[in-house]
Order: structure tokens, then sequence, then C-alpha cells
């Protein structure tokens, strides 16, 4: 018994020699033990047309006195000691209603969601939160122009090609008409503003929907599915590495004439297992795609910036390079199970389907990487945002490599609906990005397969 007692003291004393301090907490809380509110807002600016709505998020510190357990580092001698700290307190250890947000008038703001149709464009409205006799900052909130919106809706006809290896080689797979038409119709309401609270949120008036008939002018069989079983020499010859990404496109390139339907008349999506690796960052393992890269000439190379241009009036099969040139390869393993592909960034077909379109990504890995706008994508409605910092949903702009305390990019917190956000809630796109993506609906031949109802009764 005594060895047993010297080997808990052991054990007790080495588990002290850390050289961080240990705090333990009762987080039972006292309204008098809270220190300061603070309040953020899903953006900066908000589009009145009564649909889309600014949400606030309040955040609670309290300070407390506690027993401090550590080891000098000067000295070696343990110590205990009183010490006072600041922590965030969980909502579900705050008194019931206890924090509310209130506009500049004084008026509670109900759910913690604001939305007007009466404030004109330019008006500065002030928010804060308020708790007992504490008052949190002040939030300024721009409200912005309406966007145009007149534009016609204009549909875009899809079809899936299902890659599938032989048999021998690896497991068979299917994808259903009805799972498809989900993963369209997904795509359809986060570009139309359906599905969001997103208070930029613009409407695209796009919609995407299967192809019914085929590049002969033929009824499908099943709507929106080509199945492309891969002959055992073509998979043989794309080697025995589990990662094929550039043997799928070569193959796919290789195949055009039944592969790559007719751009003026299809969006291609070639669904694939091409690899078996996983990444939380990047299309690499979820899908390859090519941004548009023809324009028509009535309009210049660079009035879509970030895009690199030629002139063209028209685009053709006979005219691609490169399958991803009319439309873009997604990893199985993405489109079933986006959990085990991206972890809690989880994929979304809308977004290779607006990178297509010639939205660019909206993270950004250093502040120097910032076009002259201070910008990554030429939106100004959207933040840049280091990704390696936020795996949340809810973020801030600040980026590895900024200046601190810059006064030109302060420290400014927003919440993530963005398609091409990482660890976002993927169900918008912004004014600027949808104006964005009409610009290249409306401007280049690669893109204009909504010109044809080719898809959908089989003749022009």
């Amino acid at each position: 018994m005594r060895y047993i007692i010297v080997f808990l003291i052991t054990m007790l004393f080495l588990t002290s020699c850390e050289k961080e301090e240990s705090v333990i907490f009762d987080l039972n809380i006292s309204p008098d033990e809270i220190s300061r509110i603070e309040l953020r807002g899903d953006h900066k600016t908000l589009v009145p047309n009564g649909v889309n709505k600014m949400g606030f998020r309040t955040f609670v510190y309290a300070k407390r006195k506690v027993m401090a357990y550590g080891r000098d580092e000067d000295t070696k001698e343990f110590y205990g000691k009183e010490i006072e700290e600041e922590f965030l307190v969980p909502s579900d250890q705050l008194p019931a209603d206890y924090v509310k947000v209130y506009d500049g008038n004084g008026k509670v703001v109900e759910g913690n969601y604001y939305s007007t149709t009466t404030d004109a464009p330019g008006t500065v409205l002030q928010f804060y939160a308020k708790g007992g006799n504490l008052e949190s900052n002040r939030l300024d909130i721009t409200i912005r122009e309406l966007p145009d919106e007149s534009y016609e809706e204009i549909v875009i006809p899809v079809v899936f090609h299902i890659l599938v290896p032989p048999a021998t080689a690896a497991p068979g797979y299917d994808l259903s008409v009805e799972f498809l038409e989900g993963q369209l119709q997904r795509v359809s309401d986060a570009f139309n503003r359906k599905i969001t609270t997103d208070p930029n949120a613009g409407n695209a008036k796009v919609v995407f929907k299967l192809a019914t008939y085929d590049y002969n002018g033929l009824k499908m069989q099943e709507p929106g599915k080509n199945i492309v079983d891969i002959s055992a020499t073509d998979f043989t010859a794309m080697g025995t590495s589990s990662t094929k990404t550039t043997q799928y496109l070569a193959y796919i390139l290789n195949k055009k004439k039944t592969l790559i339907w007719d751009p003026n008349k299809y969006m291609n999506i070639w669904v694939a297992r091409f690899t078996t690796s996983t990444s939380t960052t990047g299309a690499s393992t979820s899908y390859r795609m090519l941004a548009p890269s023809v324009i028509h000439s009535d309009y210049d190379l660079e009035s879509i910036p970030g895009l690199t241009m030629k002139h063209m009036d028209s685009f053709t099969v006979n005219d691609v390079t490169d399958c991803r040139d009319v439309g873009f390869m997604v990893n199985l393993a993405a489109l079933l199970s986006p959990s085990t592909v991206q972890g809690k960034n989880e994929f979304s077909l809308a977004t290779p389907v607006a990178e297509y379109f010639g939205i660019l990504q909206t993270r950004c890995d250093k502040y120097s990487y910032l076009n002259p706008d201070g910008d990554s994508d030429y939106c100004p409605d959207t933040y840049s945002f280091d990704y390696g910092y936020y795996p949340t949903v809810y973020k801030g702009n600040n980026l590895d490599g900024q200046p601190e305390n810059d006064p030109t990019r302060p420290m400014e917190y927003f919440t993530s609906f963005n398609v091409l956000d990482m660890y976002s809630y993927k169900n918008s796109l912004s004014v600027d990005q949808v104006r964005r993506l009409r610009m290249v609906l409306e401007r280049c031949p690669s893109r204009w397969a909504y010109k044809s109802d080719w898809a959908f009764t089989g003749g022009d």
C-alpha cells in the first residue's frame, strides 16, 4: 500500500510539471460576473429586398477569480494562486433571454435577424446587444443598392456522363435520376436565393435541368444519364495507380465523339472514381474544371477580370482541346459521400458549377495574393479569408501576412454562406457573383448551352 501511495504522489508531481497553467471553471454564471458583450453580424451590407436577412451573433464574456496551479520556471517551485480570468460563456449557461439585439432606435430585433424594404440605399444602420446594464459594441450595417434582376430566367441542360470501370477491375456503380435531379435542384436553389438568409445573396435566375434528348435527338431512357462502360483494355491503359485524374481526362478527350456532347446544347459533367485521395482544401480530389477561356469579339478581352481570354465568336466540339473547356469532372466519392472527402468542409456540386461559369475562389492563402482592389475574386461583396485559420462558417477577414492594425483592412467578422467559401453553408451566390455569372453567360460562347432547346425537344 505504501508503494501505491508513493506512486500516486509521484504521478501527481509529474503531471504538475507542465509550463502551462491549469484553470478550473465552475460555469454556473451569474449576471454580475459578466464583463462584456460582443456583437457580430453576418456581413456589413444588406440588400433591402425583404428576403435577404442580416443575422446577428452575440458573444458574452465573464470574469471570475479562480485558482491556477503551475510551476515557476525560474525557481521550479510549485504554486497555487488566485487569478482573474475572462472567458466566453456558453450560451446555455446564460440566464434565459439575458441578451437581446436592438436597432439604433432601441427596438428589439426579433430572432436576431433584420430585413427591410423601406431603408434607402446608402443608409447606415446601427445595432447593438444589451444584457442587464451592459451594452455591446455598436455595429454599422450599410443598406446597398437593389441589384438589377430584370434579366430573363434561363435553363441550362445538363448531362451526367457516368464512367464505370470494368467489373474485373473495380466495383460498378450507378446514380439514380432522382439523385441527380436532387443535386441539380440544390444548385438551382443556391444560385436563385431560395435556401439562404445571406444578407447579400443574389438571384441568378439560372435553372439547371437534366437533358431528356441525347446528341442524336433521341429520347433518353433515363434523363440526364449517359452510362459509359469503360473497356478492360482502356482501363488497363490508365495504369495501376489509384489516382487516375489525368488518365480519365485524356480518356474523355479521346472519346469526345460520344463523351463530349455539343457545348451549344449541353453542359457536360463527367462522374468518375478518379482518385481515392481526400482533401479538405481543394478541387484536385473532388472535381477538376477550367474557367471560361473564350469571349465573343463584341467584348474586350479584359472585360471579365481575373480570366485569361481569347476572342472566338463560336465554340464547338471541334474547338475542344481539353474536355474541361466544356464541362467538368467530379469525383464519385465527393458526390456520394461528401463528409468522407472533405470532412466538415462538405462538398457541394454548386461549387464546381459556379467555377465553371467563371466565379473565382474566395479563399486566400496570403495577404500578398490579393488583387489591387484588396480582393481575391473581383467581387467586392465577398470576403477573402485565410482558409487555414477558420474551419467554421463564422470567419474573420484577417489573412496570413496581413500587417497588424492595418487601417485599410480592419478585422471584420462574417458568416460564410457562399458556395465558393470553404467551411461554409454553401447555399448562395452574392449579388456581385451573380452579376459576374450573367456576364459570362452572355459573353462566353463555350457556355451557351442555354441558347438551345435541343436537349429538351430533340430538335432546334
